[in-house]
């Protein structure tokens, strides 16, 4: 993720797709990622980009 530094909405949504088609390969559900993030896989990533920007850490 470090590249989607300051990106958009847009590559957000492509991660997220990209995430789920990769899971999807290797016989992961979507379902199951949204189950161990605790919710929505869009908002982590977004969450984790901007956190990163903002140069929060945990």
């Amino acid at each position: 993720m470090p590249e989607t530094v300051g990106s958009d909405v847009i590559s957000v949504a492509e991660l997220t797709q990209k995430l789920f088609a990769d899971a999807k390969a290797v016989g992961i559900s979507s379902t199951e990622i949204e189950e161990d993030v605790g919710g929505s896989i869009y908002q982590t990533i977004f969450d984790a980009i901007v956190h990163h920007d903002a140069g929060v850490t945990d």
